[in-house]
C-alpha cells in the first residue's frame, strides 16, 4: 500500500483517498492503486480458495441429491415398486417443473441475506432427499422431487449471478468452470458411492440406504454455508479488513456500483427486450435437453449396453471425471483467449459425435467410449454458456433477469430430455441418441450466429465511437451498462 500522509493538525496517519462514497470523482481503479500487486494478488487468491470450494461443495451435494434417483432406480427401487418407464420419467420431470417454476428466486439473491437464504435452501433439499427413502408410494415421491426442485432453484441458478458480483468478465470463465466442475465430480462420487452402498450389508433396502447416506452431508453443510458465505464483496469472514476492501474495489471496477437490497426494474425489463438472452436460452435448452437426463439414465444405459447393475454404477464414474478435467481446461483457455463461442461450438460438436456413435454403433466398448465424448463435450459447454450470459449484461439487475430467462427457458429442455430414453426403446435408444445429437449441433450453430451478431455490433461501435478492447473497458463504461457506446461484447 502507498505511504500514508500525516495530518498536520494532530499528527495521525491518514489515507490520501478514503472511500469512493466520499470521493465520487475518484475511480475504483485509482483507489485500488493504493495497494501493492502482492496485496491484491493475496486477497484475490484467498477469495478464490474460500468462495469457490464452498459454493462448489454445495453444488456438488445438490447435484448428488437431484441425480441419486437414477442410482436408486437401478439399485432396486424400480423393481421393488414396479415403477413403469412412464412413471420414472414423471419422477424426473416433477423435479424440473418445480425447478423452472421457482427460477425467479434468482432475483432474490440481490435482496435477501445470502448466508441465511442458502443455508435454508440446502437444509430443505437435503431433508427432502433423505425423506425419499421413507416414501411408500408414487405420489409421495413426486411431492418430494418437487420440493427438491423448489429448494435447489433457490441455489444453483443464482450462483453465476453471485459470482458476477466479485469477478471481472475476463475472470468469470475459470471461476464458474471451477464451480460447475463440481457437478461431474458429484456424478463421479455418487456413482462410486452407489457402487459401494449396493455391496453394504444392511437391514434397509439398498436404494433406501443410498438416498439416506447421500442426503446427510447436505444437512451438515447448511450451517457451514450460513457461517462462511459472504453477503457480498467486502463482507467475507475469511478475509481481513484490508483484503475485503481490495475485493470490494475490484468488484466496483469490474461491474460498477449497484444499490444493495434493491432491484432496478428498468434494467430487469431491459433483459426481456434483449435478443441475446433468447439466443442463449435456446442454446442452453438444447444442451439441457441433450444432457440433463443423462445422470439419471446413464447407469441404465451402461447396464443395457451389457454390464450388470453393479458394474453400471461403477462405470458411470470415469466419464464424469474426464468431464471435470476438460471443463477446467476449456474454461481457463476461454478466459485467456477472451472468447466463449468457439469453445462452445467445438464442445457441442464433440458431444454430438458421442451421441451419433451411440445411435449408430452396436459394439459395447465403442458405445461406452462414446459416453466420454458426451460428458466431455456437454458439461464444459454448459459452463461456458452460463458465463457468456453474465459477460454481456450491463448491470446486476439485468444479469439477474437475463439469467432468469436463460434458466426458465433452458430448463424446459431438461423436461424434454427426460423423455428421450423410454425403457421400451432400450438397449440402444437410437431415437433419443439421434435427437440429442441434432440438438447439440443446433446449439453449435446458434452460438456462431450469436457470435456474428455481437461481432457486428462491436464493429459498428468501433467505427462510430472508436476501438475499445472488451477486456479493458473503463469504469464509467462498465457502470453505464451494455447500451453505452463504449461497451463491447465478449464473443
Amino acid at each position: 500500500m502507498s505511504n500514508p500522509k500525516v495530518d498536520p493538525e494532530n499528527g495521525d496517519f491518514v489515507k490520501e483517498i478514503d472511500d469512493p462514497k466520499h470521493s465520487e470523482n475518484v475511480s475504483a481503479g485509482d483507489l485500488l492503486a493504493q495497494y501493492s500487486d502482492a496485496e491484491k494478488k493475496r486477497a484475490f487468491r484467498k477469495l478464490d480458495w474460500n468462495l469457490i470450494p464452498l459454493l462448489g461443495v454445495l453444488y456438488m451435494l445438490s447435484y448428488i441429491d437431484r441425480g441419486n434417483i437414477g442410482n436408486a432406480y437401478t439399485a432396486g427401487m424400480g423393481e421393488e415398486w414396479g415403477i413403469t418407464s412412464n412413471q420414472y420419467s414423471w419422477i424426473i420431470t416433477a423435479y424440473y417443473i418445480a425447478y423452472i417454476a421457482f427460477h425467479w428466486f434468482i432475483l432474490l439473491w440481490k435482496l435477501v441475506s445470502l448466508p441465511m437464504w442458502v443455508a435454508i435452501m440446502a437444509f430443505g433439499w437435503g431433508s427432502a432427499s433423505i425423506l425419499q427413502a421413507a416414501t411408500t408410494n408414487f405420489a409421495g415421491l413426486i411431492a418430494l422431487r418437487c420440493l427438491i426442485g423448489v429448494f435447489e432453484a433457490g441455489f444453483g441458478p443464482g450462483v453465476a449471478f453471485f459470482l458476477s458480483f466479485f469477478y471481472q468478465r475476463s475472470e468469470m470463465g475459470l471461476r464458474y468452470g471451477l464451480f460447475i466442475s463440481f457437478s461431474p465430480i458429484a456424478n463421479c462420487f455418487a456413482s462410486a458411492l452407489a457402487y459401494g452402498i449396493v455391496h453394504a450389508k444392511s437391514s434397509l433396502a439398498e436404494w433406501k440406504l443410498l438416498l439416506i447416506v447421500e442426503g446427510i452431508p447436505t444437512i451438515l453443510m447448511a450451517p457451514v454455508a450460513y457461517w462462511f458465505l459472504p453477503k457480498g464483496p467486502g463482507e467475507c469472514r475469511f478475509l481481513t479488513k484490508q483484503e475485503n476492501e481490495i475485493v470490494r474495489l475490484r468488484a466496483l471496477q469490474a461491474r460498477g456500483r449497484e444499490e444493495k437490497g434493491k432491484l432496478d426494474f428498468k434494467q430487469v425489463f431491459a433483459a426481456f427486450y434483449d435478443y441475446k438472452n433468447y439466443f442463449q436460452a435456446i442454446i442452453i435448452f438444447c444442451l439441457n435437453a441433450a444432457f440433463a437426463a443423462l445422470p439419471a439414465f446413464l447407469p441404465t444405459i451402461i447396464k443395457d449396453i451389457g454390464y450388470s447393475s453393479v458394474q453400471a454404477q461403477g462405470l458411470s464414474a470415469p466419464p464424469y471425471l474426464a468431464a471435470y478435467v476438460v471443463c477446467l481446461t476449456a474454461s481457463f483457455l476461454s478466459d485467456r483467449v477472451g472468447n466463449r463461442s468457439y469453445f462452445l461450438t467445438s464442445l457441442s460438436c464433440v458431444g454430438a459425435i458421442g451421441y451419433l456413435v451411440q445411435a449408430l454403433v452396436k459394439a459395447t466398448g465403442v458405445r461406452y467410449f462414446a459416453t466420454y465424448l458426451i460428458c466431455v463435450g456437454v458439461f464444459p459447454a454448459v459452463a461456458l454458456t452460463f458465463t457468456w450470459v453474465t459477460d454481456n449484461q450491463g448491470s446486476a439487475s439485468k444479469r439477474g433477469a437475463g439469467l432468469m430467462i436463460f434458466g426458465m427457458v433452458g430448463q424446459t429442455g431438461s423436461i424434454a430430455g427426460s423423455r428421450f430414453f423410454p425403457k421400451e426403446e432400450g438397449p440402444y435408444y437410437t431415437k433419443g441418441m439421434a435427437i440429442s445429437a441434432g440438438l447439440l449441433l443446433f446449439a453449435a450453430l446458434l452460438a456462431q450466429v450469436l457470435r456474428f451478431l455481437m461481432w457486428r455490433e462491436n464493429k459498428r461501435r468501433d467505427a462510430e465511437f472508436g476501438v475499445v478492447d472488451p477486456a479493458e473497458m473503463p469504469d464509467e463504461v462498465v457502470n453505464s451498462g451494455d447500451d453505452h457506446p463504449g461497451f463491447r461484447f465478449i464473443l
